[in-house]
């Protein structure tokens, strides 16, 4: 999600983005490890979600050059500064989670679920409303991307409030079911994250298109009208998607989500932003969407099933799917894959620009 080139001959690319990829996967599985299922699926996950918004602003919005003064050290210790603002800024906002949102009762679902919702609207605002409103609010970048930030996690308070409910935790007695922290919203806790998850995992995929089909639509239309034609769309392909597996092929809603739009995030993010941007880089649009597409596509598989087989690793023992199991295979696989090898990508590929394993400038 860049619009970076790098001058690397494609060899040299693919080499770099597998090693990088390995890494990537062995600092997940570090920062993993040491937990027990629960402390990882609960804290460690909410803690990396926490910190995930502010990276997306710093990589995706600010091209990792923000604050300016980064700009005068190289990596890896710009790479360092950089990840100490993500987790200075993610403290901040679990303390908030915690606090504010869970009002002191500890990990919930719901508290988990509106982190997950702050990362969904903030990847709806940059590149789909790219900052509006808070682009009117002045035309220093720095001060757009803190008012984007702020402004994400009021909207996600919003909406996850106006959709989210959460009751079916108390009639099946969840015992993190916290009744003045539910929002009882309009619809079912996972059927609103399962659409909101797949409205994102539809605009990243639409970035190996470099949102051609969006650019078609929109034409010359400037922001709002640019972002509701957007929205529109999105919603409309979300809901066709979503429909698809759940309602015509059957597929169990939760079940759904992590092997379609998760896996898809994460293979999205391992054919394009660890290659570089660089990959089928000769083909029009919208071919070279096409092939990154099917790539992504078989990538996102294979790393389902991966890190399945990871989750059993990890828990010593096969986890079950489904309501039955409390979900526990697909929470598991969500938090490793998007709570936590989702911000390791950033760091690799942005914040260190793939050091040591690519040569600086």
């Amino acid at each position: 999600m860049s619009t970076a080139e790098t001058p690397q001959p494609l060899s040299q690319v693919l080499i770099t983005g597998i090693v990088g990829s390995l890494a990537v996967f062995a600092i997940a599985a570090a920062i993993i490890a040491p937990f027990s299922h629960h402390a990882f699926t609960e804290w460690v996950a909410l803690a990396f979600m926490a910190a995930t918004p502010a990276q997306i602003i710093l990589g995706l919005l600010w091209h990792n050059s923000k604050p300016d003064f980064i700009n005068t050290f190289s990596a890896p210790v710009k790479g360092l500064i950089l990840t100490g603002i993500t987790i200075v800024v993610g403290a901040i906002v679990l303390a908030g989670l915690i606090f504010i949102v869970g009002q002191n009762h500890g990990i919930s679902p719901m508290i988990v679920q509106y982190a997950i919702m702050t990362i969904v609207i903030t990847l709806w605002m940059v590149p789909v409303w790219q900052c509006w409103p808070f682009n009117l609010l002045s035309n220093d970048p720095f001060k757009v991307g803190i008012y984007t930030l702020i402004g994400s996690y009021f909207i996600a308070y919003g909406l996850w409030s106006l959709f989210f409910d959460y009751s079916i935790l108390q009639k099946i007695g969840h015992p993190h079911y916290v009744a003045n922290i539910d929002p009882g919203g309009l619809f079912d806790m996972w059927h609103a994250l399962t659409f909101a998850v797949t409205t994102v995992g539809l605009i990243i995929l639409h970035t190996l298109f470099d949102f051609w089909p969006v650019n078609k639509l929109a034409g010359n239309a400037s922001q709002p009208l640019r972002g509701v034609i957007a929205t529109v769309y999105f919603l409309v392909l979300s809901w066709l998607l979503r429909s698809l597996f759940v309602d015509v092929l059957a597929m169990p809603q939760v079940e759904y989500m992590i092997r379609v739009p998760v896996s898809l995030i994460l293979g999205v993010f391992l054919v394009n932003n660890m290659m570089q941007f660089s990959l089928f880089s000769t083909l029009a649009q919208p071919i070279r969407g096409i092939v990154l597409s099917m790539l992504a596509i078989v990538t996102a598989i294979v790393m389902f099933h991966v890190y399945a087989y990871a989750s059993h690793l990890h828990v010593g023992q096969e986890i079950g799917m489904g309501p039955k199991n409390g979900f526990a295979q697909e929470i598991w696989i969500a938090s490793a894959m998007l709570g936590v090898t989702f911000p390791i990508i950033f760091l690799i590929s942005g914040f260190f620009n793939f050091w040591p394993f690519k040569r600086q400038k």
